[in-house]
């Protein structure tokens, strides 16, 4: 695959060697462009099974994107395109046969908090501050174990 229309940036993040590599760009720069194309590379110049390939953004519209730009390069292919929450719950799902009922979503988080502080009767003059704090904790605690 030769690489004839890319700056010598782009080449260099395109013909990246072997392990993960990752972009950092501001918007509009290119990084989707350099990424779509590098998996090309990966499949075609390298010989990587699509199979074998994860592509992780941080939100939904970026990875929807991200894989139409691919598949309308390359066409359908086998590479896994997602978010962290997405990718992961695949593995909680594929590994321990989670569910999605069986992950509690931030707002049940949030309604149990709030639940339990009524409850076991704290005061507080304010019930929806006190449980975003205490889910905060929860998470920092989690976090550090």
């Amino acid at each position: 695959m030769e690489l004839i229309n890319y700056s010598s940036n782009q080449k260099k993040a395109i013909e990246h060697g072997a392990g993960p590599l990752m972009v950092l760009a501001g918007p509009g720069s290119g990084k989707t462009f350099v990424i779509t194309h590098r998996i090309k590379y990966l499949i075609e110049g390298s010989g990587i099974n699509p199979a074998h390939i994860l592509v992780v953004t941080f939100s939904r519209a970026a990875a929807k994107e991200m894989k139409d730009r691919f598949e309308k390069l390359q066409g359908k292919s086998h590479v896994t395109f997602g978010t962290f929450h997405s990718v992961f719950f695949s593995i909680l799902k594929t590994a321990y046969g989670f569910s999605a009922e069986q992950i509690a979503s931030d707002e049940l988080r949030y309604t149990l908090i709030k639940e339990l502080i009524k409850k076991n009767e704290i005061v507080n003059e304010d019930i929806n501050t006190l449980s975003g704090n205490l889910l905060n904790e929860i998470a920092l605690i989690k976090q550090d174990n």
